[in-house]
């Protein structure tokens, strides 16, 4: 098959520090790419990735969505058998422009405006929800899917031996209010189980992170910046436990999966598809309260690596990469 990513203009590969969503999307296509597709990712124009075709366009302007709308009709432009966009609702913006089959992983949780675009029922874009029980959203709000295809990990890249488990717990996401950063910080405390913070803070969210500095003592609670891939193996391998505590709907958690993958269990805030992406009190704990958090923390050293890793094994991302060309072709059929 002929497959088009379409990613935002501003994302330039290789990328310059870990993201979760675009090292996902790039995996994905590196791997079709082995299983012998042509593969071109329409990106930003200073991209160069070995064995895969990227495109930009020439002339960008201070508009984003001007920038990204120019980007997807790049793509629409050439000949692909199947559009695979990773933004949120752009694809039903540019949808009528072609009669090709387009599909988009819900990397975010559908916002209104998507549900809108959604009613409007182009019949060549399908949601593509990384858990059943976003599927099951997207059904009752006229979201059109084929199905849920759990987002997956290239399991070697998260193999760890003996890690040297450092009886810390670390947090590991962006530093912005919806993700309750500050429920890990009292947990710490309230445990005196040491606390290490590995995310971006973008200047939006410095309001919020400056609220926090009073609890950031450079011993007790760390603040690590950003890091590398291998870097933050090495942070979950030897941790005690990753802690979660957003309570916002989120698409998946690949926070979850890495995490198991390298043998550490991963305490989360019950709700939504929480309950999809770990073995409850076998590979970590679903908390309603900070009581329940603190009681989980100390009950962390029980669970057993092995177990992790062998859940984690669920999300094998070339058994991902299979159910996205049988989705592939499946549409092409139509």
């Amino acid at each position: 098959m002929n497959i088009a990513h379409v990613v935002p203009y501003s994302i330039k590969f290789p990328l310059d520090s870990h993201n979760g969503r675009y090292d996902w999307v790039l995996q994905l296509a590196s791997l079709q790419t082995q299983r012998g597709h042509t593969v071109t990712i329409y990106c930003n124009p200073g991209s160069a990735i070995d064995n895969i075709r990227t495109v930009g366009i020439e002339h960008a302007t201070e508009d984003k969505e001007h920038n990204n709308l120019e980007t997807f009709r790049a793509a629409l432009r050439n000949n692909h058998d199947i559009y695979h966009s990773h933004f949120d609702d752009l694809h039903y913006k540019v949808a009528h422009e072609t009669t090709k089959q387009i599909v988009f992983t819900q990397h975010w949780w559908p916002k209104d405006s998507v549900i809108k675009l959604a009613d409007l029922n182009p019949k060549n874009v399908w949601a593509v929800p990384p858990t059943q029980y976003m599927y099951d959203f997207d059904i009752q709000s006229g979201i059109r899917s084929k199905g849920f295809i759990h987002h997956g990990i290239d399991l070697e890249l998260f193999r760890v031996r003996h890690a040297q488990k450092n009886n810390r717990l670390l947090f590991v996401g962006r530093i912005s209010p919806e993700k309750n950063l500050e429920t890990a910080l009292a947990v710490s405390k309230r445990s005196g189980i040491g606390l290490d913070i590995i995310g971006k803070v973008a200047e939006k969210n410095l309001p919020y992170w400056n609220t926090l500095q009073s609890y950031i003592d450079g011993e007790q609670v760390r603040y690590l910046g950003q890091k590398n891939h291998q870097e933050l193996v090495g942070y979950y391998a030897s941790a005690l436990a990753v802690i979660f505590p957003a309570d916002i709907r989120e698409a998946f958690g690949l926070v979850a999966i890495e995490s198991q993958a390298c043998g550490t269990p991963i305490i989360m805030k019950r709700g939504g598809s929480r309950k999809e992406l770990v073995e409850e009190d076998k590979t970590g704990f679903l908390c309603e309260t900070e009581d329940d958090f603190t009681a989980a923390v100390q009950r962390a050293d029980t669970l057993q690596a092995s177990a992790c890793f062998e859940f984690a094994k669920r999300f094998d991302i070339h058994t991902m990469v299979e159910k996205y060309d049988n989705l592939y072709k499946d549409l092409l059929a139509i």
